[in-house]
């Protein structure tokens, strides 16, 4: 098995020698950047609304 510094650097050296590596690998990090963005909103608008207690306690609820 290869050591991992020397696969490392060839990564690297190929990237360096072909531009069209380098084109797939930053698509292929901002498309992870952009599921891990996706992924947060949609947790954040699946959440319940939560009201802060200095700005909720006077509310007495719809059925009032």
């Amino acid at each position: 098995m290869a050591d991992l510094g020397t696969a490392i650097t060839e990564f690297f050296a190929a990237i360096g020698r072909n531009p069209l590596y380098l084109l797939l690998f930053v698509g292929g990090i901002a498309l992870i950047a952009m599921l891990i963005i996706a992924h947060h909103i949609h947790k954040i608008r699946s959440e319940d609304i939560f009201v802060h207690q200095a700005w909720g306690a006077n509310w007495k609820g719809p059925n009032r």
